[in-house]
């Protein structure tokens, strides 16, 4: 979970339980977890609904991202994910349950995620004078 969401959120820093495990960043670089919280998760609307307790790691990391799921969550909710669609399917009581993502909210957090790489090459990257 990003740590803005998380300090959006109000939890209190006391229900982070530690991590003592750090992630490898999609870059290669490794982020310290701050800890995990445990939070429910409600997909679709009533009567579909589903909502499960869900493990999220907090991370104070740049990310055009709020939350990601894993495998793990993808797992107890029984999900079916389909990118091209943008959906999520998991079964409930009453019948299939979907989530369904924002298309324009994943370009927006596409287009940043794109800033935020040139942004960090080009200030990395030697100029064409240094080159030669």
């Amino acid at each position: 979970m990003f740590y803005d969401a998380y300090v959006q959120l109000g939890i209190d820093n006391a229900q982070l339980r530690k991590v003592n495990t750090p992630l490898t960043g999609f870059s290669g670089e490794m982020i310290e977890p701050l800890g995990e919280v445990m939070l429910p998760l409600s997909l679709d609307s009533l009567p579909k609904r589903s909502t499960k307790m869900v493990k999220f790691l907090v991370v104070k990391a740049p990310s055009a991202y709020n939350i990601i799921l894993g495998r793990p969550s993808l797992n107890l909710f029984r999900a079916i994910a389909s990118t091209f669609h943008m959906k999520l399917k998991f079964p409930t009581s009453v019948g299939v349950g979907e989530a369904v993502g924002d298309k324009l909210m994943a370009r927006v957090c596409y287009v940043n995620t794109l800033k935020r790489s040139r942004k960090k090459l080009d200030g990395k990257a030697p100029n064409a004078k240094e080159r030669e």
